[in-house]
């Protein structure tokens, strides 16, 4: 192997090639947080509409369960609808339909 001399120019460019290196890593660290934090604020607006829509959800589905209390199934109606008729028809009562 051949040995090289460095020379004072060498190492000043070798220092300032590394410092350089280290200043742009340096500037993508602060543009990568920069973005990192324009994530978070998203986040934190996604997550306030979640909370919104989660309330929304809350109060669909008590409503939803109010008016299954109030629910007579079609074949509960018909059920129904029949014995009436059934009723009507012993009773000698001339239905409106």
């Amino acid at each position: 192997m051949v040995k090289k001399s460095v020379t004072l120019d060498d190492l000043a460019e070798m220092v300032n090639r590394g410092f350089d290196d280290v200043s742009s890593r340096m500037a993508t660290k602060i543009d990568v947080d920069e973005r990192f934090d324009g994530v978070d604020e998203r986040f934190e607006q996604v997550d306030k509409r979640f909370e919104r829509i989660e309330e929304r959800l809350i109060y669909i589905e008590r409503d939803i369960s109010d008016i299954k209390k109030h629910i007579v199934y079609r074949d509960e109606f018909e059920d129904l609808m029949s014995r009436v008729k059934y009723l009507e028809v012993k009773a000698g009562i001339e239905s409106g339909k």
